[in-house]
C-alpha cells in the first residue's frame, strides 16, 4: 500500500537543490579567414604611412614583335602607355561593449567575460574583411562563368581553369573559393568526382580523388585539390539575386593593404573608464582592400537554390 499522499518534489526542495554554472561557454563560431590569407597583401609597405598603395600595371598594354625585313635599318620603338592600379586604405570598423564594475565583480570569476566578448568582437571583424575581399566579385568582368539558374558543372569548372591557363597564369598560384552550399550540394553531386570507376583504378588518382578530393584535411577550409588547384570553402562567397558568386583567383588577382595600429590585423584595447565607473573595450580592424589585376579572376556563378542531384 502507498506510504504517502504528499511525497517531496523540486518544488518543495527548491531552497536546498543548487544549480551548478559550468566552466564551458557556448562561443560563436566564425569562418575561417582564407580569402586573406590568400590574395596579395601590401600591408608590409604600409609602415611608414599613406593610405594610397599603387601597383602599376605593365601588362594592359605590352610590347608587339617587329619585323627587320632589310638588315641595318633604323628599328622602330614602342612605348605601350602603363595603367595606375592602386588600393587606397579607407575603412575603419569597430565593435565596442562597456561593462560596470558592479556587474564585473559579480560575474563569476570563471568567466573572463570581457575577453570572450574582446574575442567575439574579433571575429566579427575578421569576417567584415573577409567580406569586403569576396565582394570584389562585382568588378570582374573578363572572366565570367555560370549563371543564376544552374549548378556548378565539371565543364564549368574546367572552362575556368582554361581562362587562366589560355591567359598564361601560374596554376601553381590560384584557388578556388567556393560557399559550403556550392561544395557540398553541386560539386559533390558531380559523379566524376565521387565515383571510382571514372578513375580506372580507385587507389590511383585523378584529377580529383576518390571521396575527398585527395585531402584528408579540412583545416583552414581547405577542401582539397580541384584538377590541382587547391580548394577552399567559405561562407563570406557572396550570395546576392539567387546567385552564389564563387571564384577561382590568382593570387595577384586581388589585393588588400592593413593599416590597424599595433601591427596585428585586429587591435584590441582595453580602458578603465571613470566617466561611466566601467570597462571600456574596443576592438576595431584598418583596412583598405581593391582589384589589382581583374582577368587573373574568374567568376564562377551558381544556383543559391538548386542541388546537384
Amino acid at each position: 500500500m502507498a506510504l504517502s499522499t504528499d511525497p517531496f518534489d523540486s518544488t518543495e526542495l527548491v531552497a536546498v537543490i543548487p544549480e551548478v554554472w559550468t566552466p564551458i561557454v557556448n562561443e560563436a563560431f566564425f569562418d575561417k579567414t582564407v580569402l586573406a590569407d590568400f590574395i596579395t597583401d601590401l600591408s608590409s609597405y604600409a609602415t611608414g604611412g599613406g593610405d594610397i598603395f599603387h601597383v602599376p600595371d605593365l601588362f594592359t598594354n605590352v610590347f608587339t614583335a617587329q619585323t627587320q625585313t632589310t638588315q641595318a635599318t633604323e628599328v622602330t620603338t614602342a612605348a605601350p602607355a602603363t595603367v595606375d592600379v592602386y588600393l587606397t586604405v579607407n575603412t575603419h570598423k569597430y565593435v565596442a561593449f562597456l561593462i560596470g564594475d558592479l556587474d564585473l565583480q559579480l560575474v563569476a570569476q570563471k568567466y573572463d567575460i570581457n575577453s570572450k566578448y574582446a574575442k567575439e568582437a574579433a571575429g566579427v571583424l575578421a569576417t567584415t574583411l573577409e567580406a569586403s575581399i569576396a565582394g570584389l566579385w562585382s568588378s570582374i568582368s573578363t572572366n565570367t562563368i555560370g549563371d543564376t539558374a544552374t549548378v556548378v558543372s565539371d565543364a564549368e569548372i574546367r572552362q575556368a581553369i582554361e581562362k587562366l591557363d589560355s591567359a598564361n597564369y601560374d596554376l601553381n598560384d590560384c584557388a578556388f573559393f567556393f560557399h559550403p552550399y556550392v561544395y557540398w550540394n553541386q560539386i559533390f553531386a558531380i559523379a566524376k568526382y565521387y565515383t571510382s570507376s571514372t578513375l580506372g583504378n580507385a587507389n590511383s588518382a585523378g584529377p580529383v580523388m576518390t571521396g575527398n578530393f585527395n585531402s584528408s584535411s579540412t583545416k583552414n577550409n581547405y577542401k582539397g585539390m580541384l584538377y590541382g588547384i587547391p580548394m577552399y570553402t567559405s561562407t563570406n562567397i557572396v550570395s546576392g539575386l539567387a546567385t552564389y558568386r564563387n571564384l577561382l583567383l590568382h593570387k595577384s588577382a586581388f589585393g588588400m593593404a592593413l593599416r590597424t595600429m599595433g601591427a596585428n590585423r585586429v587591435r584590441v584595447q582595453t580602458q578603465n573608464w571613470l566617466a561611466n565607473i566601467a570597462l571600456l573595450t574596443v576592438v576595431d580592424i584598418m583596412y583598405g582592400v581593391a582589384v589589382l589585376r581583374e582577368p587573373g579572376a574568374v567568376l564562377i556563378n551558381s544556383s543559391n537554390a538548386f542541388i546537384g542531384s
